[in-house]
């Protein structure tokens, strides 16, 4: 007996043991210009920061010229995830940015990146699309990290989505942001589209992700959208591939050029990606100069 006591001691030390470890809350940070963000724990964006010196470095550099013109710059973020990009665009200076992020699993770590980035930072618990569209929260794909609702769009959910004229209702002090970001893993097409009332309203330099391979049903969406916006007026579009480098800056007028760019990513898709999608800085006539600003100010243009 008293044998068996000495080996049950250890097992039972070792279950306090994998107890404690199980109620441990682990959690992962990285510091994005002055603050210490706080991530998901299966975010790889540490790894590629450390792979790729220039990942989602773009962002920051849009802000602070963009900033420099309007000083009183109001942001947009939809698709926030956890406010690492809204403390890219917070490397400019304190910019009120509206956080637009529906994953019911990321907003407790926004409220608290929210909390260290202080005031000035709003939080819209919403995903963006069509209003009243309806979302089966069941259906949505990696939650908790990118979530993809492409799967859950359905005629019944739970889940109901706003549009951004809606959400700017509650929001009114960002009805005339010149900023605005979109990163909502293959519905930024839609959201832009459907946002074109307030894209021609405020004409903001919109930042957006460039992935016609997350909606291989329509092929042409992405073109249609880079059409959409030259009809409401933008003249100006720089081009960064998905690990941040400068790729290149093309005006409205050469559309053969554009059309080059998205069939080059059909190109990766189909015979193995290199690049897998394009961010997207677009710019209104009236802020042309920003564009050529943005890019003199490239890492590329320092070699």
């Amino acid at each position: 007996m008293t044998e068996l006591r000495h080996m049950i001691r250890p097992i039972r030390s070792a279950k306090s043991v994998a107890k404690k470890i199980a109620g441990k809350v682990w959690k992962r940070y990285d510091t994005i210009g002055a603050y210490r963000i706080r991530l998901p724990v299966n975010s790889r964006l540490p790894m590629y920061k450390r792979a790729f010196k220039l990942q989602d470095t773009p962002l920051g550099d849009v802000a602070r010229v963009v900033r420099a013109k309007y000083p009183d710059l109001h942001a947009i973020d939809i698709g926030a995830n956890v406010g690492d990009t809204a403390a890219l665009i917070r490397k400019a200076g304190e910019i009120p940015v509206l956080c637009i992020e529906g994953d019911s699993e990321l907003l407790s770590i926004l409220a608290e990146n929210a909390a260290v980035m202080g005031a000035g930072i709003a939080i819209e618990k919403s995903f963006v699309g069509a209003e009243g569209q309806a979302v089966d929260p069941a259906l949505i794909v990696d939650r908790g990290r990118n979530a993809s609702l492409k799967a859950a769009i359905k005629d019944e959910g739970s889940i109901k989505l706003r549009s951004l004229r809606s959400i700017l209702e509650d929001h009114p002090e960002f009805s005339q942001a010149k900023l605005l970001k979109t990163d909502t893993e293959g519905f930024d097409f839609d959201i832009l589209r459907q946002s074109l009332d307030f894209i021609r309203g405020s004409k903001p330099v919109i930042f957006f992700e460039y992935d016609p391979g997350l909606r291989p049903a329509e092929s042409k969406a992405g073109l249609d959208i880079i059409g959409a916006l030259i009809d409401a007026g933008y003249s100006d579009f720089i081009y960064y591939d998905n690990y941040g480098n400068f790729l290149i800056h093309a005006k409205a007028s050469q559309l053969n050029i554009l059309t080059d760019l998205h069939n080059y990513l059909a190109s990766n898709r189909a015979f193995g990606a290199a690049v897998y999608y394009f961010d997207v800085c677009a710019f209104h006539e009236q802020d042309a100069g920003l564009a050529l600003e943005l890019r003199r100010s490239s890492p590329a243009y320092a070699h």
